[in-house]
């Protein structure tokens, strides 16, 4: 892949439609619909069936859909994002000690990953790894364990450290508690040019940090997945890192609800939680509008985490709980929200809303890839050869797409 030809690529398609991927849906309210395309959102909103929704939701639209210029947005969407998978290695085995404690995410992305990087490994004579963020232990492990490779987890949890310490059968990892951070000392005398980095699901900054420390140290290779985008608007210094990046004509830089996109880029509906997940928007989209519309509450106002069983029962119960919650004197009885909510015409624009909301989550895999791809160039800037690669499942572990670097 042409690094550097297709994060021009993206960036030119994401520009248009910034007002849509920077803003959730409803903070667009009282106009949530005047940045899409009418067309599209008129034939989107047309299909209502479960599995329609759910097909529209994975971007599998090309049978059904019949707007030329939607299915050229689509075919876009589509050729930008596709990244080759990694090779098919001699799979890794399944160890039920290792896998007694985790999770089948965990137990996925370490059958798939573990045979990559032991032939990285080997490919690139090296001396050692360094596991970043490694918490318990369990990738560490399981490379140190199967492949006898020489292998170091840091983490800044000494509980996560010493729950791993404990549980390792053959004491071959050694866990350092040091704070990853291309600046410290301590960590940075961990690397050495015989060595490579690794990063599974590195949070926010922390990816930054395996880079940057990787480039200084001269490290002979490193592999890096990025996870928690939304972690990065604290960090002005941790987008657009690539001088190829600093340079373009309009640089994009994403904020929280575009960070926030890009992380959750692969999360799909799945048709046990469809009718929950469906409520709980109509829910929240219909509490917003009434903030704004009959309690003058303009800004978009965080209602956290609510029970599944609050969606159980009616609209008029969900309110008064929220307005309880955020302390907000109720002047509609239970009757009157019941009513509010079923109003033909407030169904029908909410129901516009998350179409168009679709078409905005439409975007986050290539967002997610506008960010890896300046790691990916920020990387060869500084002699590296690299590759981005598919390596997990997507409906087992959706943010599955990683770098791999090696000293050219």
């Amino acid at each position: 892949m042409d690094f550097k030809k297709r994060f021009q690529e993206i960036a030119d398609f994401l520009q248009p439609y910034q007002r849509i991927w920077q803003n959730e849906i409803m903070l667009l309210y009282p106009t949530p619909l005047d940045d899409f395309p009418k067309e599209w959102v008129e034939e989107l909103a047309q299909f209502k069936q479960k599995e329609d929704v759910i097909r529209l939701e994975k971007k599998e639209v090309f049978s059904f859909i019949k707007s030329p210029s939607l299915i050229a947005f689509y075919q876009r969407l589509e050729e930008l994002a596709s990244v080759s998978k990694i090779p098919d290695l001699t799979p890794f085995p399944d160890d039920k000690s290792l896998f007694l404690h985790m999770i089948p995410k965990k137990q996925h992305e370490i059958k798939r990953l573990a045979p990559f990087v032991n032939d990285f490994y080997q490919t690139h004579h090296l001396a050692k790894i360094v596991d970043i963020g490694g918490g318990i232990g369990h990738l560490a492990q399981s490379l140190a364990n199967h492949y006898d490779l020489t292998t170091t987890s840091v983490d800044m949890d000494p509980v996560m450290q010493e729950t791993g310490r404990q549980r390792q059968v053959h004491n071959k990892v050694e866990y350092i508690q040091v704070k990853v951070d291309a600046d410290n000392s301590q960590f940075q005398s961990l690397l050495s040019s015989d060595c490579m980095t690794l990063g599974l699901h590195t949070c926010g900054p922390l990816a930054i940090h395996q880079i940057k420390a990787s480039c200084e140290k001269k490290i002979k290779g490193l592999i890096s997945f990025g996870c928690c985008y939304e972690k990065l608007q604290h960090d002005p210094n941790s987008q657009n890192i690539s001088t190829f990046a600093k340079n373009l004509k309009d640089p994009i830089t994403f904020n929280y609800f575009a960070l926030t996109l890009a992380t959750r880029a692969h999360r799909k509906m799945h048709e046990k939680d469809y009718e929950l997940k469906l409520k709980v928007k109509f829910f929240r989209y219909a509490i917003h509008i009434l903030l704004h519309d009959e309690y003058g509450m303009k800004e978009l106002i965080s209602l956290g985490n609510s029970s599944p069983k609050l969606y159980d029962e009616s609209f008029g119960n969900y309110v008064m709980e929220q307005f309880r919650r955020i302390n907000l004197p109720l002047h509609h009885t239970k009757d009157e929200l019941d009513a509010y909510f079923t109003n033909p015409e407030r169904q029908e624009l909410i129901w516009k809303m998350l179409t168009a909301g679709l078409i905005r989550n439409a975007f986050g895999r290539l967002m997610e890839l506008y960010i890896l791809l300046d790691r990916a160039i920020y990387l060869e800037e500084h002699g590296y050869k690299v590759e981005l690669r598919e390596f997990f499942d997507e409906p087992v572990s959706p943010r599955n797409l990683g770098i791999v670097a090696h000293q050219s």
